[in-house]
């Protein structure tokens, strides 16, 4: 149970650090693909052919930057919230493993690390049961939350 409580721990952590981490990444890479749209679209050109293709191809590199910017910010703050939910280890737990195969698939090296340690401590039985706040399999006492008086 201690391994798991810190396997999670550290899970929360690193969501921590990949989630501010793919914030950056994302404004950085939005602000600099909004800047080249920019260039695309300010910029003078000889005839007014080229000036309309310049500009159109402005305004589509202009729009992917938004797009780009919106995905990896939104996935940034979906990491930090699946980092408080490893802290927490209260509810959540499928949001955490969906999360785990997103990491997986879009995260390069990092995320793959990142996403194979997720689900390998997920799959635990335990850990499901620190999910539910049930107590713990195999070991005496209450329930690790105790559920709402009703």
């Amino acid at each position: 149970m201690d391994k798991d409580l810190e396997h999670l721990k550290l899970l929360g952590i690193f969501h921590y650090i990949w989630g501010a981490l793919s914030i950056l990444g994302g404004l950085a890479t939005g602000v600099y693909v909004l800047i080249m749209g920019f260039v695309f679209f300010t910029a003078p050109s000889n005839s007014s052919e080229d000036a309309g293709s310049q500009t159109v191809a402005g305004g589509v590199i202009i729009a992917v930057g938004i797009v780009l910017l919106l995905v990896i910010v939104v996935y940034g703050i979906l990491v930090l919230l699946a980092g408080g939910k490893y802290r927490k280890h209260q509810g959540g737990y499928w949001f955490c493993f969906a999360l785990a195969i997103i990491t997986l698939v879009v995260g390069g090296i990092p995320g793959i690390v990142l996403g194979i340690f997720s689900l390998v401590v997920l799959s635990r039985a335990t850990v499901k049961a620190l999910f539910k706040g049930e107590s713990l399999p195999g070991t005496p006492g209450t329930p690790l939350v105790t559920p709402p008086i009703s």
